[in-house]
């Protein structure tokens, strides 16, 4: 709201801007200014203070003010004849639909304070990395940084440090590797596991030491396996479970321990599958859901719960539709929101479902705008989860959010 603490602003502004003038390039970074999609939207807003409106310019239609609406139009003066220049000091020449003519609007009504940005998501370029891949996997580290690592690209890694926006190679993994896991542990510490080679499917885990830039090999899984997932427990420890491996979809599931770095199996899946999500609920159970097995033939729209405290596997409901290549993220509320995929049946989904731990039950909710699989799903500080990529047609560059 425009209260009478602004207006005082606003009046001291003038008496300061009055001995300068302004013309229609003298709009210097104090003035709050939008594009002209903000002036033709009628009341979309430009600003965070509602009471702001995008007034664009007579002298350049594609760009505008943001400034306070709250004003009567006799106080304002018509633009001189020229519709373009005004005679009055700190005044600028914009469109005014309400007043039915161009009118000298008071630049100090246009200014940051009073009409704070609106801020708007986006996509901006960053560095390219120093190799093109795919099938790789992204790791934020505790000091911020990200780790990628494989992929069609071999064995390279590289992290990107989003303060300076520049990519810089780190050591080589020691195997190459692709469509594998990549787990942050409570330690900092980065595990890599399975994946594919020109070899074959791989066993073996290496942990990488951000302190020292560094991979170390571990002792070999008991299941060679890629396609799988990767759940860092509440206990520190790694689940993995499923992929596919040497006989084909598998069922297994082993446990990683970072304090003694050895490997124990624990009880297998009720379904093999691979092409599915391992969710970490709250209560620290581990939700898997759908996937693909008997070798890419079938897809699954059973769920089931790991319980690490026991160390068993626990049916609970399935869901609508059968999917593999999914996503799934667990929202603030707990509840755990499945997008997309691909089944048999439909091809390419465009639903979403969510699961309520509670009750141990899916529900439907909106569609995506684009049926989408091999996508991405990011939980945002705000609370909504942002869907990106995948494929379609073809590979997408669209983005929505939920």
């Amino acid at each position: 709201m425009i209260t009478i603490q602004w207006i005082l602003v606003i009046l001291s502004l003038i008496q300061i801007n009055a001995a300068y003038g302004w013309s229609v390039t003298d709009v210097n970074s104090t003035i709050a200014t939008c594009d002209f999609n903000a002036c033709d939207s009628q009341r979309t807003s430009c600003s965070s203070n509602v009471d702001c409106d995008c007034f664009s310019l007579t002298s350049n239609p594609n760009k505008g003010i943001c400034a306070s609406a709250i004003f009567s139009c006799s106080n304002f003066v018509r633009c001189n004849m020229d519709n373009v220049t005004c005679s009055i000091d700190s005044t600028i020449c914009v469109n005014s639909i309400r007043c039915g003519q161009p009118i000298c609007y008071p630049l100090p009504m246009a200014n940051k304070q009073i009409c704070p940005s609106k801020t708007v998501a986006r996509w901006l370029y960053t560095s390219s990395m120093h190799n093109a891949r795919n099938g790789h996997t992204a790791s934020v580290l505790l000091n911020g940084k990200v780790l990628v690592a494989g992929g069609s690209s071999g064995n390279t890694t590289e992290l990107y440090d989003p303060s300076t926006s520049t990519w810089t190679t780190t050591s080589n993994l020691n195997n190459v590797r692709y469509w594998h896991t990549a787990s942050v542990l409570l330690n900092g510490k980065v595990l890599v596991t399975g994946g594919l080679s020109v070899s074959g499917y791989l066993n073996s885990p290496e942990l990488y030491d951000s302190s020292t830039n560094t991979w170390t090999a571990m002792s070999n899984m008991n299941n060679a396996r890629f396609w799988h997932t990767a759940s860092v427990l509440l206990n520190g420890k790694v689940l993995v479970t499923g992929g596919y491996g040497n006989n084909g979809p598998s069922n297994t599931a082993e446990l990683y321990d970072p304090a003694t770095g050895t490997w124990t199996s624990t009880s297998n899946m009720n379904n093999a599958r691979f092409h599915d999500t391992a969710s970490v609920l709250s209560n620290g159970k581990i939700l898997v859901i759908g996937g693909v097995d008997y070798s890419g033939a079938h897809y699954l729209n059973s769920a089931e719960l790991y319980d690490p405290s026991i160390g068993t596997w626990l049916t609970t409901n399935n869901m609508n539709n059968e999917r593999g290549e999914h996503t799934a993220s667990v929202l603030s509320n707990e509840k755990v929101l499945v997008t997309g995929g691909y089944n048999s049946n439909i091809g390419i989904l465009n639903s979403a479902e969510l699961y309520d731990p509670s009750a141990g039950t899916w529900t439907t909710t909106s569609n995506m705008n684009n049926a989408r699989y091999h996508h991405t799903a990011s939980v945002l500080s705000n609370g909504k989860i942002l869907v990106t990529g995948g494929y379609n047609s073809g590979s997408l560059n669209s983005a929505e959010l939920y």
